[in-house]
């Protein structure tokens, strides 16, 4: 069995002599926007009006910005103009747990160089945080809640009814 395989199917056909269609239906609009002009006004603004007509028509017709036909880019320069241009990013808060034995989480810490014990002690001041065995634990019914600012920032923040 031999197939015949179809060759140049990103060609238009060609219906209307050198032309497709629609560049036909372009071309033929500017000639009747410049019929109507003719009919309607004097002869300087027919000369004006014939020219765009006919310039919007063959750059309608012909003219390709990186492989797309001039309508395509006329439409999204469109709606580009009439389309929000706020884009914002929000970060997807992730809960994550940690579930370590007291054992587990000395031999963390034995493990820890000079270096991450700093790191690590700095942060708690910093937070306020510093926290011994001896101290309790936090309260089970400590509530986080997602808080959302005028700006639209999401962040986790502690719920603290008086």
């Amino acid at each position: 069995m031999e197939f015949q395989v179809p060759q140049f199917i990103e060609q238009k056909p060609k219906i209307v002599g050198p032309l497709t269609l629609i560049q036909f239906f372009y071309l033929a609009g500017a000639g009747a926007v410049s019929f109507i002009a003719y009919n309607l006004f004097n002869v300087f603004l027919w000369v004006i009006v014939t020219f765009i007509a006919f310039g919007a028509g063959i750059a309608l017709a012909f003219v390709k910005i990186n492989g797309q036909d001039m309508t395509k880019v006329l439409g999204s320069v469109v709606r580009f103009l009439f389309s929000s241009r706020v884009y914002t990013w929000q970060r997807q808060v992730a809960k994550t747990t940690l579930e370590l034995s007291d054992e587990d989480l000395e031999n963390l810490r034995k493990k820890m160089g000079i270096g991450e014990r700093l790191k690590s002690l700095a942060l708690k001041v910093s937070v306020g945080r510093v926290l011994s065995k001896d101290q309790p634990k936090e309260n089970e019914e400590d509530k986080y809640e997602v808080v959302t600012y005028l700006t639209g920032e999401r962040k986790v923040a502690k719920r603290i009814d008086y």
